[in-house]
């Protein structure tokens, strides 16, 4: 065996050994046979290269200077590495079966709790040993102030807990100096829906409140900016997780940030403000907002830019500014009396044009002379497609409305509505192809029961120009239902094209519907193990399955499969009791099934599903010679569940 044979049976070993770590447990035989042959493949390279150093980037492995970045093989362990934050892996001559048990165990831990655990450097048992055989190189940690992409948030998640329980102030003082940068990589639902991520941003902050009150008072505003910039208002449940953030801040605190946003944030509009009064209580809104007047007037901002005193008259007293609370729109307001007519407002197209729309739309709600009703429609049409063109959502609504309530009251007026509702329409389903729908766009989504551009632009878009969306996707299911058949044919021409078919189930995710079930069944009827598992992991997500589908996965797919079935499965428990009784009540004449039955037996020890003991007992009670082997599993892993007990 010449060198490189060596090299590439080591690499190759080691990424069906960590696959195996993945499915099994540490103590499970087939993962201990894999490691076993691992073991052995590179000790045969130790004859070659000793050490065994792996450096890691992005997409390649560098092993002595040489790059192998040609071959899926060298690619996928390089990625997978890379997103554990891996810098090199070094293995010397002498590593013990133990140490790569442990390495191997780690290393196959899903990415996400690995970083929120520290990296593998942290969890790994050998780092504990005198002479460890396995070194780990981690990516500098302290560069993630500048790092992109999902995994950060992990990151973060583990730096701030970890910084304040080694009470690190060089650190601390690090992070809080670089706060608005590092919020600002997340999103505000990221703080709604992850318990772990708040716990420990708020005892950051409690640390900070203690030790450096000006920086925890500057942190905490700038949290708050950062939460009033998403526009997507959070149920009253959800702002309840936040508030606490903001307990300690006063009418000051409050009237810097709106002050700083008001001016400085074109964005800031009636929905931030509707958010900023939820997040404080309802006594504290006159002190705020007479605060904030002060403010805004100290700063002289208002006579300086005409633009800005623009923006601000029409946030406290234009179309929108019905949704500010009466203490702000009164208090700023004043800052506008006794000013000159002729001044920078009097020629607000914008303002002018909104308060032209709402004069048309009330014209219009009322009217029932169909002649009338037809020209107030063109003259509406007009306006509708400038809103659509300036992606002002918020006024379609009322248009909505008011055109569903005519409907009802009218039906043979309809005709007078035509070029209204196609323009409508045809706006809603050309933008759920985008791949940043504007927001507001659900509303429509969920509303419009029509199309107006008809399957074969839905067909064209989707499988010829690959715009898969999940709204898009909502539309067809919605509008096209008796056209499943043509849309399976369209599936099974894209069955090689494995990132088309991962986008449609990613999609899909999103689409709770039984036809959306159709469609990642018959996904799941032609595609490859990748794609089988994704769409497995998308009927996760709906709120009804089909669990016939699901059992016969239990019964002929791999570990795998059967995993992310069973996963499908959680929320119903009396199909997770039927699907237990399909995995281990399966006959097994002679021990011909006895195999089968130990590697369901794993599957359901790791993933702690402990209902299963009714089934597993008699198994453990199985007589004769050829049911040792599944005797010694069952009783290992009841023994196991018991021990937790005590």
């Amino acid at each position: 065996m010449t060198k490189e044979e060596a090299l590439y049976e080591f690499l190759r070993e080691l990424r069906i050994v960590i696959n195996n770590a993945s499915a099994y447990s540490k103590d499970h035989p087939y993962f201990i046979k894999s490691v076993e042959r691992f073991q052995q493949k590179i000790n045969a390279l130790f004859d070659f290269l000793s050490p065994v150093k792996i450096n890691i980037a992005p997409e390649s492995l560098f092993i002595e200077e040489v790059s192998y970045d040609k071959g899926p093989l060298y690619v996928d362990l390089a990625q997978m590495f890379h997103m554990r934050k891996l810098k090199s892996i070094e293995f010397s001559k002498g590593v013990s079966f133990t140490e790569l048990i442990d390495f191997l165990n780690r290393i196959s831990l899903p990415k996400r709790e690995i970083l929120r655990q520290g990296g593998i450097q942290n969890i790994l048992e050998i780092n504990k040993q005198k002479d460890p055989h396995i070194h780990i190189e981690e990516l500098d940690y302290s560069q993630f102030l500048k790092d992109e992409g999902e995994e950060f948030k992990d990151i973060w998640v583990y730096l701030f807990k970890d910084a304040v329980r080694k009470e690190a102030p060089a650190q601390i003082n690090e992070f809080a100096d670089n706060f608005e940068k590092i919020i600002g990589k997340f999103k505000a639902r990221d703080l709604l829906e992850d318990e772990e991520l708040r716990e420990n941003l708020y005892n950051f902050l409690a640390y900070l409140k203690d030790k450096e009150k000006e920086k925890f008072y500057r942190c905490t505003k700038e949290l708050l900016k950062f939460i009033l910039k998403d526009k997507n208002l959070p149920r009253e449940d959800e702002l309840d997780k936040i508030k606490a953030f903001f307990q300690h801040l006063n009418k000051e605190d409050f009237a810097d940030v709106l002050c700083h946003e008001i001016l400085r944030e074109d964005s800031f509009n009636y929905l931030s403000f509707k958010l900023f009064s939820r997040l404080i209580g309802e006594d504290a809104h006159q002190g705020v907002a007479s605060a904030l007047k002060e403010k805004i007037k100290n700063t002289g901002s208002l006579e300086n830019d005409p633009k800005l005193r623009k923006r601000v008259r029409e946030l406290f007293s234009g179309a929108d500014s019905l949704f500010v609370p009466e203490f702000y729109r009164h208090a700023i307001s004043s800052l506008f009396t006794g000013r000159p007519v002729t001044e920078d407002f009097s020629f607000d197209r914008e303002a002018l044009q909104i308060n032209y729309f709402f004069l048309l739309l009330n014209l219009f709600a009322r009217e029932g002379d169909q002649e009338r009703l037809s020209l107030i429609s063109g003259r509406i049409l007009a306006e509708a497609n400038r809103l659509i063109q300036k992606r002002r959502l918020e006024y379609l609504k009322f248009l909505w409305d008011v055109l569903t309530q005519k409907r009802k009251e009218s039906p043979s007026l309809l005709e007078v509505f035509k070029d209204l509702d196609i323009c409508i329409y045809d706006f809603i389903e050309k933008a759920a192809f985008l791949d940043q729908p504007p927001a507001g766009l659900e509303y429509f989504i969920d509303k419009t029961e029509k199309s107006v551009l008809g399957f074969n632009y839905y067909l064209e878009n989707l499988f010829d120009e690959g715009k898969v969306t999940p709204f898009a996707l909502r539309l067809l299911l919605k509008f096209f239902p008796e056209k499943l058949p043509q849309i399976y044919e369209e599936l099974e021409k894209k069955q090689f094209d494995i990132d088309f078919l991962g986008k449609i189930t990613a999609a899909l995710k999103s689409v709770d519907s039984f036809l959306s079930e159709s469609l990642l069944k018959h996904i799941f009827s032609f595609s490859n193990n990748v794609i089988k598992l994704e769409v497995l992991k998308a009927m996760r997500g709906l709120s009804r399955h089909d669990n016939e589908f699901l059992f016969s996965v239990l019964e002929t797919g791999d570990i795998f499969l059967k995993k992310a079935a069973l996963e499908a499965l959680d929320k119903d428990e009396a199909a997770r009791k039927t699907a237990l009784e399909k995995l281990l009540s399966i006959p097994s004449p002679f021990g011909r099934k006895n195999k089968l039955l130990i590697e369901n037996i794993t599957l359901i020890d790791g993933m702690g599903l402990k209902e299963a003991e009714g089934y597993l007992a008699p198994l453990a009670g199985r007589r004769f010679f050829w049911n040792r082997s599944i005797r010694k599993k069952a009783l290992q892993t009841l023994g196991k569940w018991h021990a937790g007990k005590d």
